[in-house]
């Protein structure tokens, strides 16, 4: 039995939700991600540096999460049971350094949704986008992410 995705998913966008930084989850991040640098660890750098205050490092709103949301939906959504995924890629393009106690906004959706051939059969590949916004309404980060599905 072949497996397909919904493709009527692209462009749906899912309920935004906000995320307060916490400093110590910064450092917990950059310490877990081997990244020791003294702009995500050390408060005193922090305040001498052009942000005055630590910063998040690059890949930390990998991390934004709504705790209150339903984790499955988009695969319900798609169609696809979770054994049939794979992380493809992340990408962060970064506007606004990432600060604690800032609170951001995240509103994600799904942008394309393609298919390809692979040395182990067909593949759809679902690429989605978080926007995230700070307190002024300025973007601080754009997520962008590809989910493999093995049809």
């Amino acid at each position: 039995m072949a497996i397909t995705v919904n493709k009527d998913v692209k462009g749906k966008e899912y309920p935004p939700f906000t995320v307060t930084v916490e400093r110590g989850k910064i450092k917990e991040f950059a310490r877990a991600i081997g990244d020791l640098s003294p702009f995500y660890l050390d408060d005193a750098v922090g305040r001498a540096s052009e942000w005055g205050d630590i910063v998040a490092p690059p890949t930390f709103p990998i991390t934004f999460r709504d705790e209150n949301a339903d984790t499955g939906v988009m695969l319900r959504d798609l169609g696809v049971d979770i054994s049939r995924i794979l992380h493809g890629e992340q990408e962060f393009e970064h506007f606004k350094p990432i600060r604690p106690g800032e609170t951001y906004l995240c509103r994600s959706r799904v942008t394309d949704i393609y298919e390809k051939a692979g040395r182990s059969g067909a593949m759809a590949f679902v690429v989605r986008e978080m926007t995230v916004t700070d307190g002024d309404n300025d973007i601080a980060c754009l997520v962008r992410s590809i989910t493999v599905v093995r049809l």
